[in-house]
C-alpha cells in the first residue's frame, strides 16, 4: 500500500467507505497523516476507483452507508450458532486421532507419517512409501488432554473466521496444504521421529489472517493484537527449548514454523490472484 487515492478530513467517517470497497474488492487502507485521514491503495486504477466513489458519495449520489450496512452483515465474525462443517469436522477428526493415540500406537499408526512396527523394546519407525496420506493426517494425533484441548480452541477461534468468510471449501484447502507444508517441514528437520497435531495448521491460519488483514481487511479477520503478540512469543519460547527445559516435551517447531510460513504463502498468493482478476 504505497499511493495515495485520497485525503478526508478527521471529522469524516470513512467506515462505511471502507467496508464499501472491500466489498468491491479494492485492498486499501486508512491512516491518519497531518491531521487528516488518508486512503492507500496498490495501484492507480484502484486510486481512481476510490476517489470516484467518495466523490459520488459526497455528492449523495452513492448510498454507501446502506450498501455498506449489508457488507458488514455479510462480512461480521461467524455467529456462534453458524454451521461451520469443516471446522467442526476437523476438531471431531482430531478427538478421533487423540483418542486413537490414547488407546494404541498400531491404531493411530495409519494416520502418523511413519508406519509403526512392535518390537522387542518399542516401536520401529519407516517410511510408508505410496501412502500420500500420511503427508496430511499426522494433524489428527493428540498427545495428551491439554494437547487435544488447545489445539480444538484454536482451530474453532481461527478456522471458523477462515469458513465463515471465504468458505467451507477455502478452509478445506487451505488446512491441507498448510497441513502438509507442516508435516514436510518436520519431518525434514528430524527426520524418523514421531510427531503429530493441529500446531502447524493453526499457525498457518495465523499467519493467512494476519497477511489478509493487513493487505485485503475484513471485520471477520481481526484479531485482539494480545492474540497475535502471544502465539508468536509462544513460538519463540518453543523454538528456544524453553518446554523441553521445564520437562513440558518436545515441541514440533518445525511444523509451527512451516505451518506459519505457508500459510503467509497462501495469503499472499491468494490477494496477489484476487487484485490481478479485479482489475
Amino acid at each position: 500500500m504505497n499511493l495515495e487515492a485520497l485525503r478526508a478530513p478527521l471529522s469524516k467517517d470513512l467506515r462505511p467507505l471502507s467496508v464499501f470497497l472491500i466489498d468491491k474488492g479494492v485492498a486499501h487502507q486508512i491512516s491518519e497523516q497531518q491531521g487528516e485521514q488518508v486512503v492507500w491503495v496498490m495501484d492507480r486504477e484502484s486510486a481512481v476507483l476510490v476517489r470516484a466513489f467518495y466523490e459520488r458519495f459526497l455528492a449523495g449520489e452513492l448510498e454507501i452507508g446502506a450498501i455498506a450496512g449489508e457488507s458488514r452483515a455479510q462480512d461480521r465474525p461467524a455467529h456462534p450458532k453458524a454451521f461451520l462443517p469443516v471446522t467442526l469436522l476437523l476438531i471431531v477428526a482430531s478427538i478421533i486421532g487423540a483418542g486413537l493415540t490414547s488407546l494404541s500406537p498400531e491404531l493411530s499408526s495409519v494416520l502418523s507419517y511413519y508406519q509403526l512396527t512392535a518390537v522387542d523394546n518399542g516401536y520401529l519407525l519407516s517410511e510408508a512409501p505410496g501412502q500420500y496420506w500420511r503427508w496430511f493426517t499426522p494433524v489428527f494425533l493428540h498427545f495428551g488432554f491439554l494437547h487435544i484441548t488447545f489445539n480444538a480452541l484454536w482451530v474453532w477461534e481461527l478456522g471458523r473466521r477462515i469458513e465463515f468468510q471465504q468458505g467451507s471449501l477455502w478452509l478445506l484447502l487451505l488446512t491441507v496444504a498448510v497441513g502438509v507444508a507442516s508435516n514436510l517441514a518436520q519431518v525434514w528437520y528430524t527426520p524418523g521421529q514421531l510427531f503429530g497435531g493441529m500446531s502447524g495448521v493453526i499457525y498457518g491460519y495465523l499467519g493467512y489472517i494476519v497477511v489478509w488483514q493487513r493487505f485485503a481487511p475484513v471485520p471477520a479477520y481481526e484479531l485482539p493484537k494480545g492474540i497475535v503478540i502471544f502465539m508468536l512469543a509462544w513460538l519463540f519460547i518453543c523454538m528456544v527449548g524453553f518446554t523441553e527445559m521445564v520437562g513440558l516435551g518436545a515441541i514440533a517447531n518445525a511444523a509451527h514454523l512451516g505451518g506459519l510460513v505457508s500459510g503467509i504463502v497462501v495469503a499472499v498468493v491468494a490477494i496477489v490472484l484476487r487484485t490481478l482478476t479485479a482489475r
